[in-house]
């Protein structure tokens, strides 16, 4: 009796032990996670507004992972419009590609600026879904299914609109 009880309680450590092991999709999620920040990315948990999708009566509210790329000092500009775009099909589409709506700034960026997203966003990885430019950063809204070699393709993406003053 006493070994019965003995070996209930290992596997009640165990168990809890092996509960509290990461799964290894959030292993490939840290994975990635360290090796953005690595390479100068911010990545924070965020809240964000989708624009209203074509019949739906209200927007999606959403929690999801942003990687922000900072623009830096001499790169940092106050005159840089704002904008935000996310992979859905909304009225709020003007110079996007099919599938892209704009969430803020549209009508708001020059034609040399549209070109330029027009030719990053078949770049993009499968799993993005919204691009954001600020005077302070650019940043990518994705699901985190990729490689270190996605974070590094999201990066020279990234790179391209801050050199473009995007």
């Amino acid at each position: 009796m006493n070994w019965l009880v003995i070996v209930l309680i290992i596997f009640a450590i165990i168990g809890s032990m092996m509960w509290m092991m990461p799964s290894p999709r959030q292993r490939v999620q840290a994975l990635l996670r360290q090796c953005a920040m690595r390479s100068g990315f911010q990545v924070q948990i965020v809240r964000i507004l989708l624009p209203r999708a074509l019949g739906e009566a209200l927007a999606d509210e959403r929690n999801c992972v942003a990687y922000r790329l900072p623009r830096g000092p001499k790169n940092s500009k106050s005159s840089l419009i704002p904008w935000q775009i996310f992979q859905l099909t909304s009225h709020a589409n003007v110079g996007l590609p099919d599938g892209w709506s704009w969430s803020k700034g549209e009508g708001q960026l020059d034609a040399a600026a549209l070109s330029v997203i027009k030719e990053l966003i078949p770049l993009l990885p499968q799993d993005v879904y919204g691009l954001e430019s600020t005077p302070v950063s650019v940043s990518v809204f994705w699901e985190e299914h990729g490689t270190p070699e996605t974070v590094d393709l999201i990066q020279t993406l990234l790179t391209r609109l801050i050199e473009a003053e995007v």
